[in-house]
């Protein structure tokens, strides 16, 4: 019978030998992902120490072609390697932003190792991802549970692709469903006005009442949301460069968003999707505001924001929640930033067209909008005279036949 190949990435028999006392040295076949075999060893002061170094040695081999993309993966590879694997391939295409690749590895330590770590890629079934997409669900994770079947889904994709899995497991595993979302929430015309002004009067607030002086530009980065819809981190990585203040058709150009890189607040210089990226024309009032932030001359740092700190770096939207909580204490509104957007949206949508409002918000569909952002009409359209008509017809036809008259028939007959 002859004998079995050794695999790529893989080594054959390890032999040891004593070359002279006290020195032994280990040697085995090592098999590239090309295919190429080379003869790898190792020397030591017993036949332990010599095996011990020249494992490590093969390890390295086997890890370096994982690394530069080259590596295989097989029906019995464990998950914990090919997890490696797809975070490696995920680095190099470049198409993940930094804030998108921080959550897929959170979901994977916390969430899919754990699970799926030991595991070989053949004992990856669906009844294994339904167990723990099911466990995320009831922990009422339902955000998480939808990560998770995602990141998941596109490594079986990867197992497929290398030919370790004939399907992808994760396609016949449950689908998470959040419960049904509450109804969207706007803020109410009446209540704008005096938001507005409470901001305001909060900002300009004495230090002594409202503690140590500090530049919050809540006022200006109210109205810019409230006049724009964009997101806050949208808001914040606003530059001059992005302005045109002074055209016939003031405008404005969403560029980036503000995340966070290893712990740092950056600047992003893409939007969160492709349809991010858009320019908006801006009412007198936004325009007003963000030539106030202009004309406060903050050091705006490398990238000339808008809205930066008084240290040169961008404001963290945190922050700004943390003040807008503060500044409506007095008047009891309850509003976050994206009350804003949502706002936004509804008054677009119900004043002209769902596809405005689509537009404006930097959605790729008009479905996300009209489900988590437009506020629904509750009360039922005017169709007094439709059901008037049927009265009246009714009417009519038992007048008719009072008199003798067959009543009219309108509609299928039978046959």
């Amino acid at each position: 019978m002859p004998r079995e190949p050794i695999k790529p990435g893989r080594w054959g028999h390890i032999s040891r030998r004593e070359l002279t006392p006290g020195v032994w040295r280990a040697q085995a076949k090592f098999r590239d992902f090309a295919g190429v075999l080379h003869k790898l060893e190792a020397r030591g002061p017993s036949g332990a120490a010599a095996q011990r170094r020249l494992e490590d040695k093969l390890h390295n081999a086997s890890s370096a072609g994982m690394i530069t993309g080259a590596g295989t993966i097989a029906p019995d590879t464990r998950m914990s390697v090919v997890f490696d694997q797809w975070v490696v391939e995920k680095r190099v295409e470049g198409q993940v932003t930094p804030q998108s690749l921080r959550t897929y590895l959170g979901i994977l330590e916390h969430d899919l190792r754990p699970a799926f770590g030991a595991l070989r890629v053949r004992e990856v079934t669906p009844v294994a991802v339904n167990r723990m997409l099911l466990a995320l669900s009831q922990a009422q994770k339902f955000d998480t549970a939808r990560q998770a079947r995602n990141v998941m889904s596109q490594v079986m994709m990867m197992c497929v692709r290398y030919g370790a899995a004939p399907v992808n497991p994760v396609r016949d595993a449950v689908t998470v469903r959040k419960p049904k979302r509450a109804a969207v929430r706007t803020i109410a015309l009446e209540d704008i006005a005096l938001l507005r002004k409470a901001v305001r009067e909060w900002e300009d607030r004495p230090a002594a009442i409202r503690g140590r002086r500090n530049i919050t530009l809540l006022p200006q980065i109210v109205d810019t949301m409230l006049g724009t819809g964009v997101r806050i981190g949208e808001c914040l990585a606003l530059r001059i460069e992005d302005l045109d203040l002074d055209a016939d058709i003031p405008t404005l150009t969403v560029t980036g968003t503000v995340v966070r890189n290893d712990g740092k607040l950056v600047r992003q210089s893409k939007p969160k999707s492709d349809s991010s990226r858009r320019t908006i024309t801006l009412p007198s009032f936004v325009v007003t505001a963000l030539s106030e932030a202009i004309a406060l001359e903050l050091d705006g740092g490398p990238d000339d924001l808008v809205f930066p700190t008084t240290r040169a770096t961008p404001r963290a939207p945190s922050h700004v929640r943390d003040h807008l909580k503060q500044a409506l204490e007095d008047v009891d509104l309850d509003v976050t930033p994206h009350d804003f957007r949502r706002t936004v949206a509804t008054q677009v949508a119900r004043a002209t067209t769902l596809a405005n409002a689509t537009a404006l918000l930097g959605h790729a569909d008009e479905m996300t909008t009209a489900r988590h952002y437009v506020q629904r009409i509750s009360v039922a359209p005017d169709l007094r005279m439709v059901i008037d008509q049927l009265v009246s017809q009714a009417s009519e036809d038992a007048t008719g036949s009072e008199k003798g008259v067959a009543p009219t028939t309108k509609g299928p007959t039978s046959a």
